[in-house]
Formats: structure tokens, C-alpha cells, sequence
């Protein structure tokens, strides 16, 4: 929200889903909204401020009838392996470009790259990160150039 309240321009184009994504939709979720120090559980406890409901990203793709996903970025804290084996369906459909935070455990740094590349969808994989912050490792991934051999 504060991100789009700095780009009004294109206010139009963006829609806020206030549902985190995961790899089952509908299931209840309890927060404590604390900004970067945001809590979430299964069951409701003492200090929540809310609670929600999850999406998976193919659930919600199919509910808006996409006919075209082209970027996936994700950076939800340790989420990131059920979010993407709830976008399963979209990515192999739509092969889109990926850019998934791999830095919340330290076997994201061996599963998330193996998982993509299981797929075997033709995805390339580069690591790096673009931040002030060093650890913040992403797993970028694109389909393979065609060769013109």
C-alpha cells in the first residue's frame, strides 16, 4: 500500500490481494501485524490483530481465468517452498520468469533451485542478490535461450 501510495501513476494498473499465498487456498490463518515483525499461526492466539485466509497462485489463476503469467517474485519469509508447489500448475503452463527469496533456511539454498529445475521445464538458474542486505540470496530463473545451432 505505501508503495503504491508513491506511484499514484499507475494506481490503475495494481490490484492488492490481501490473502497470502500458500500451496492450499482456504486455509484460516491468525496474524499479528507488527510490520517486519509480523507474526502468523494456525490458531488463533493472544496478541493476533487479524486473521485471513490463504490463496494459492493456482487457485487464483484459474478463479481470474490469466491467460498469461509472466514473473513470479516471491520474498515471504520462509513461505516460498508452498507457495511454489501451490503455483505448480501455473508455472508449468506458463513458464513464466522467476525470482523466489532463498535466504530464510538454509536448505532453501539446495531445495528451491533443485525444485525448479525438477520440473524440467528448461528453466536456468542464477543466484544473487540486489540489496543492501547480503543476505538476501534470490533464485532467479528463466527459461533456457533457444540456441541457434
Amino acid at each position: 500500500k505505501t508503495n503504491l501510495s508513491f506511484n499514484p501513476h499507475i494506481k490503475d494498473r495494481i490490484e492488492l490481494i490481501n490473502q497470502p499465498v500458500s500451496n492450499n487456498s482456504d486455509v484460516e490463518i491468525y496474524f499479528e501485524d507488527f510490520g517486519p515483525g509480523s507474526k502468523i499461526q494456525f490458531k488463533p492466539f493472544d496478541k493476533q490483530t487479524g486473521k485471513t485466509k490463504t490463496i494459492s497462485i493456482d487457485d487464483f489463476v484459474k478463479s481470474r481465468n490469466l491467460n498469461k503469467v509472466d514473473f513470479i517474485k516471491m520474498d515471504i519469509e520462509g513461505a516460498e517452498p508452498m507457495a511454489l508447489e501451490g503455483a505448480i500448475e501455473t508455472i508449468k503452463k506458463f513458464k513464466p520468469k522467476l525470482a523466489i527469496a532463498m535466504y530464510h533456511g538454509m536448505d532453501d539454498f539446495v531445495n528451491i533451485p533443485n525444485w525448479i529445475l525438477d520440473l524440467n521445464l528448461g528453466y536456468e538458474i542464477f543466484i544473487d542478490h540486489y540489496t543492501i542486505h547480503a543476505e538476501e540470496t534470490v533464485c532467479f530463473a528463466r527459461q533456457k535461450a533457444l540456441s541457434n545451432d
